[in-house]
């Protein structure tokens, strides 16, 4: 019995990713596979009665997207708070806030994310007098942008245990001025605040993530990564399970652990990665600094803003024992690291782990590593770490990184091109929900390097169309251990793909044409999951 296509695309313009055959007229799958990419012709014999044929009249078709660091989860509990992106003033961060406060019962918590307090016409986040005197009666939580500063009330800070006499906590900061408290909270000391948080439960957060995994596929990503996978608790399990057990999930995940969950894992011998095709638990995750927008990155030369060289969680030898730890489990390791110094201390982390244990494809990350200059890029090409890349940073924050680090240190952070002149796979992600999952603004980000104000942030630094793409397909595979498997359209690998009404690999000479760009449809092994 002669194989017969379960759906083949036709009079399209096809880019695989893939170098040995780049591009194609028809596409054909078998269940969640792709049978090959060709000319129509070429599936002829594959055509039965119940193929789907698809005319796409000569639009693009792609691998899926490649979200290569977001926050998937904790982005979809972001969907039950009260969202502050793009507030310009105090006036309307309080509007958003107390619409929400009026209609939460006193006592009960008011929860909110998303502001910049650079965007604001008062160049400043608002105090602690003010938000006890708009929020009298409810305990108040407010994340920064970045998720790596934030507000609270004086109920808020009370529940914590927080008060002027609080000593600031191992890699955080209990902000003080005049001695007093202002009410923000910087690293670990504003993530210690979910400790006494009220969770949502498993079932309303498995629902927010079905809801936000639509919106993922509304952009043409069909995998991504849980970028801090933390909470060892039955609430998120519980939510993985209502994902798996109801066909929710419509996103591939590769989840990095932080603690307390990866300690379980290496306490409970549990195999580690694990999982299958649909979700796994991939690595170990080490936070090392802050943000450049919040001006907590670990910097060898002080913000220009507020004289602040940053914060480190971790002194080099707790690092080096963290990364060993991992590095001679066999375990892939991504490290958040924005400063110099930080991307420093990983590399000189790394680098003692693999001159102990010699592992020749460990794929240890660097997560944003963002003012990696020159002398840095040297050592990442070297030593043959993955770098990823957030070129959203540069459209979204750029403004407010050059208020706190000059023009010249951002014109030399994010360096793609040099990453990529020296031989190495480089991948981009968003970190949503620090920005949008809009990929147009991040491919547009890479190939112009400016910020919403329209300033340039290091032209040489620029990459092509073709290349941006790539970054946001195959190279995330590559990162997670799956170039065989998915990131390009070649058969035997699954049938993730989207259809697009402009083409984003050949807008080099217009590249706000890739701003305009829609997806039609969105295929996830072979599966319909998204369509316009």
């Amino acid at each position: 019995m002669s194989i017969k296509a379960d759906l083949v695309l036709k009079n399209a313009n096809i880019h695989t990713m893939d170098k040995k055959n780049p591009t194609g007229a028809a596409l054909a799958v078998l269940g969640d596979t792709i049978l090959g990419v060709g000319s129509f012709e070429d599936f002829s014999t594959v055509i039965g009665a119940d193929t789907e044929i698809i005319d796409l009249s000569g639009k693009t078709v792609l691998p899926g997207f490649n979200d290569n660091h977001s926050h998937p989860l904790f982005c979809a509990g972001t969907l039950s708070k009260v969202n502050l992106t793009g507030t310009r003033s105090h006036s309307e961060f309080f509007e958003r806030l107390k619409a929400r406060a009026d209609k939460t019962p006193a006592g009960d918590w008011v929860e909110a994310f998303g502001y910049d307090e650079g965007l604001f016409l008062e160049g400043k986040e608002p105090g602690l007098a003010e938000l006890d005197a708009a929020f009298p009666d409810h305990p108040v939580c407010i994340a920064r942008v970045c998720q790596h500063v934030g507000l609270a009330n004086s109920r808020a800070l009370a529940l914590r245990g927080y008060d002027i006499d609080s000593p600031d906590p191992p890699g955080g900061e209990i902000v003080r001025e005049d001695g007093k408290l202002t009410g923000r909270l910087c690293e670990t000391a504003f993530i210690a605040m979910k400790e006494v948080v009220p969770p949502l439960d498993g079932d309303q957060l498995a629902k927010l993530m079905q809801t936000l995994s639509g919106v993922y596929n509304s952009f043409g990503i069909t995998s991504t990564t849980e970028m801090a996978a933390f909470d060892d608790s039955k609430v998120y399990f519980s939510a993985w399970g209502n994902l798996i057990k109801n066909n929710w999930l419509t996103v591939r995940i590769a989840a990095y652990c932080l603690e307390p969950m990866y300690r379980k894992f290496i306490d409970t011998g549990i195999p580690f990665p694990f999982g299958d095709d649909l979700l796994k638990f991939q690595g170990r995750k080490i936070i090392l600094d802050g943000t450049a927008g919040a001006g907590t990155a670990r910097m060898s030369e002080p913000s220009r803003f507020d004289g602040n060289a940053g914060i480190t969680y971790y002194t080099q030898e707790q690092l080096d024992d963290m990364v060993w730890e991992a590095h001679s489990h066999g375990h892939q390791l991504s490290g958040h690291a924005i400063g110099d110094i930080a991307i420093t201390m990983f590399l000189d982390a790394y680098k003692k782990a693999q001159d102990r244990l010699p592992r020749p494809d460990a794929r240890h990350r660097i997560e944003h590593c963002s003012f990696c200059f020159p002398h840095l890029v040297e050592r990442v090409i070297n030593e043959g770490v993955y770098p990823l890349m957030n070129t959203g940073f540069l459209h979204y924050f750029g403004d407010t990184i050059t208020r706190n680090y000059g023009e010249e240190r951002v014109s030399q952070s994010f360096p793609f091109r040099s990453l990529l002149d020296g031989g190495l796979i480089v991948a981009n992600g968003s970190d949503t929900p620090v920005t949008v999952l809009d990929p147009t603004i991040i491919l547009h980000a890479a190939m112009v390097r400016k910020t919403a104000s329209g300033a340039s942030c290091g032209d040489d630094q620029r990459i092509s169309a073709q290349e941006a793409v790539y970054a946001y397909t195959a190279a995330g595979a590559h990162f997670t251990f799956d170039e065989h498997k998915k990131g390009t359209l070649e058969s035997g690998k699954l049938a993730d793909i989207i259809v697009t009404d402009i083409d984003p690999t050949a807008v080099d000479d217009e590249p706000e044409r890739v701003l305009e760009m829609k997806v039609e449809q969105t295929i996830l092994g072979g599966k319909t999951v998204y369509r316009r």
